[in-house]
């Protein structure tokens, strides 16, 4: 896999590395450019490829606007993941979805009773709408922001194939270990990863290429 920044002279092949930190220095594209990855813009200032393909950014590549406060139940990976429990239901669970759906429908005959009104009720349960209540949401066992980023970067590349992430500022909100650590994670779970920065890092781990755009958008690697 590939990214190509429109200041860049060539692209960054992954396959060196899974991390790269773009710096841009000159703080309007820096500003232009962080406004056109989160409205989902990118065409303009980047362009993803695998196998000399271009790749959709919006199936293939995610934003995370902040390293600290995202959302970590993603709406369409919860889809993807409510959908592999009802398969699960119907498959391997179906006695047991079967009698459960068998004793609403029975509950719901005798609550129908204890009124004077007739009601009628819903006997045809659908197994999405058993997933549905019992609102399934991944469980964070970890206690730090560089586990709970990398589990969700995890969770969202098994559940919705996504390929690259792109965060922001890395080296201002995790210290020089912290970011070690995140990046060794990513490199063994092939994970890749773009963090756009406004300014070079002190300090630089092994598991990162840098590249950098400074404030005349000369290119230095």
């Amino acid at each position: 896999m590939k990214f190509l920044f429109k200041y860049m002279s060539e692209p960054f092949d992954f396959s060196k590395s899974n991390a790269v930190t773009l710096v841009i220095e000159n703080k309007k594209l820096f500003r232009h450019t962080i406004l056109s990855v989160s409205e989902c813009d990118c065409n303009e200032m980047f362009v993803f490829s695998e196998n000399f393909k271009p790749l959709d950014f919006s199936k293939s590549v995610k934003y995370v606007d902040s390293v600290l406060t995202f959302e970590f139940s993603d709406r369409k990976m919860m889809t993807k993941v409510n959908s592999f429990f009802e398969n699960l239901c119907n498959t391997k669970y179906f006695p047991q979805i079967s009698e459960i759906k068998a004793l609403c429908v029975s509950l719901c005959c005798e609550l129908s009773k204890e009124n004077d009104y007739d009601f009628q009720f819903c006997e045809s349960i659908e197994t999405m709408a058993l997933v549905k209540l019992f609102s399934f949401a991944p469980a964070d066992a970890s206690d730090d922001n560089v586990g709970h980023l990398l589990r969700y970067f995890k969770l969202m590349k098994e559940y919705l194939g996504i390929k690259c992430f792109i965060v922001q500022n890395l080296h201002i909100y995790l210290d020089d270990s912290e970011c070690e650590n995140l990046l060794e994670s990513a490199v063994m779970h092939g994970i890749y990863l773009l963090n756009i920065e406004n300014s070079v890092p002190k300090e630089v781990s092994e598991y990162e290429k840098l590249v950098v755009i400074d404030n005349d958008l000369c290119e230095f690697y």
